[in-house]
């Protein structure tokens, strides 16, 4: 067995590694002094798989403001939350450092020991983190950043060269995850999403090939409906189990770690609920539509009225917060990353568009709305809503589907409904800020949306559509320089 060096992660962690810079530019960026030098697969998978749940929960971190789903504290994050120089340096390390390069490492191990299915779930986690570097800041290095210390400057590449390169991993993970795998390098109770189950792996593939084809609506709609409904079709089903790492009382939830476990163990508040997401679960936005889901998404003190935080203005007499008895927020709660509601809802939104259906219609087809109804149900039951059951919390989410402004019929649907469903079913995941992106911060699929109070004036009211990168990466390497764009450039799906 050759033996390979690398950067190992422990499982709890989600911050990043000081010193990256030093080590990168003596070519050691697999090797961390700190660790035992000699890993194996059933070592590293774990540390990757945890890695990639950390990667999202600092993307989201940020962009869960840029979708108001969140908004910062003066404490807290405020000048992202007010569209100045947004860089989410942490996520980008993590990605790079932690993601990408222990996936590949995964990869080559897998590979040099003959293992497909190592080597299939290594593409999918590779795939997953860098649809999150490019994403977030577009053009991002690929190719030459792996090659260290021969390349020391890696170019950054445009992102639809990175969508086919995706696409392609993904199909040599499915074709991978269907080829003959030795008994002696299988996974089992090492890979911590499913337990080593491949037929669930081949799932997520597909459900991430069809996310993918969704990004690019804008890009051609026919096509990327087409592909994405095919994608849909040999992804999760309704028993299918989540793409999610669950924590445990040792190994604490990355949300647990940033957000909610600071509020309950020394105060210190960074970001909560906004205005603009509690105004549309409480019956403001949508007058008589009160969604339960809101008691189990977020925490309320006292017996006032719901109360978020305005995006961008900072401390308010706010009553919500993302606290440690939350769904998302306990110490043991999962890190989604993909689910069969997200699916079935990103299905109707697909099968809609495939219909005609524009942001102003009405009515599609039986299907899109038997799919948006099962992603409704499919995220009520994961949270605990499950409207087949005669409890209490079964009780609300019957009656909530029953609503008339939830179930209506194939004829009276709308985008709309569709993409609110979305947005709460994408509670603090990074698609939530893609869609938006996708749609132009529309106020007709997302009424109450609006530009942050206080916004940085550089960015001359317009609304914020990727990141810039960190400036250790920009004082470092001449070509990041090149690449750099403007907070209010689109990405290349967003064009």
């Amino acid at each position: 067995m050759k033996k390979n060096t690398i950067l190992l992660l422990a499982v709890a962690m989600t911050g990043i590694l000081p010193g990256c810079k030093k080590f990168v530019e003596k070519g050691d960026v697999n090797t961390n002094p700190n660790r035992p030098p000699f890993v194996t697969l059933n070592t590293l998978l774990p540390a990757v798989e945890t890695a990639t749940a950390a990667n999202h929960t600092n993307v989201a971190y940020i962009t869960s403001m840029f979708s108001q789903q969140m908004a910062a504290y003066t404490s807290g994050p405020i000048n992202d939350d007010q569209h100045r120089d947004v860089r989410i340096s942490a996520a980008y390390a993590g990605i790079y450092q932690n993601g990408l390069t222990n996936a590949k490492i995964l990869l080559d191990l897998a590979r040099e020991q003959g293992s497909p299915h190592y080597r299939a779930i290594a593409r999918i986690l590779f795939v997953t983190n860098l649809a999150l570097a490019t994403d977030t800041w577009g053009e991002i290095p690929l190719t030459e950043a792996f090659n260290a210390p021969a390349q020391l400057y890696p170019a950054y590449e445009n992102q639809q060269s990175i969508y086919d390169f995706m696409h392609k991993y993904l199909d040599s993970a499915i074709t991978e995850i269907g080829q003959t795998n030795p008994a002696t390098v299988r996974p089992g109770v090492d890979d911590l999403i499913y337990g080593g189950t491949m037929a669930s792996w081949t799932q997520t593939a597909w459900f991430l090939k069809a996310r993918l084809y969704m990004h690019t609506t804008k890009k051609g709609v026919a096509a990327a409906t087409s592909n994405a409904l095919t994608a849909l079709g040999n992804a999760f089903t309704s028993s299918s189990k989540p793409y999610q790492v669950v924590y445990s009382d040792r190994n604490n939830n990355p949300w647990f770690i940033q957000v909610s476990g600071r509020i309950s163990g020394s105060q210190v508040f960074t970001i909560g609920p906004s205005k603009r997401f509690v105004d549309a679960l409480t019956g403001i936005t949508y007058p008589g539509l009160f969604d339960p889901r809101i008691d189990t998404l977020i925490f309320k003190s006292g017996t006032g009225v719901y109360t978020g935080i305005p995006n961008g203005a900072g401390n308010v007499s706010n009553n919500v917060n993302l606290t440690d008895v939350t769904f998302y927020g306990r110490r043991i709660a999962p890190l989604l990353m993909g689910s069969y509601f997200e699916q079935k809802l990103m299905e109707a939104e697909a099968l809609f568009l495939a219909n005609g259906g524009t942001q102003t219609s009405t009515g599609s087809t039986p299907a899109a709305y038997a799919a948006y109804m099962e992603g409704i149900v499919a995220n009520l039951r994961y949270l605990g809503y499950d409207t087949l059951l005669t409890t209490p919390n079964g009780i609300k989410g019957k009656t909530y589907v029953n609503l008339p402004q939830v179930r209506s019929s194939a004829a009276a649907l709308r985008l709309e409904l569709i993409m609110r469903e979305k947005h709460v079913a994408l509670f603090l995941n990074p698609e939530a800020w893609t869609d938006m992106r996708r749609y132009d911060y529309s106020t007709t699929l997302y009424p109450g949306v609006a530009l942050p109070l206080n916004q940085d004036a550089a960015m001359g009211g317009q609304f914020i559509r990727r990141a810039l990168y960190p400036l250790d990466e920009v004082n470092r390497n001449p070509n990041a320089q090149a690449a750099l764009k403007t907070l209010t450039t689109k990405v290349w799906w967003d064009e």
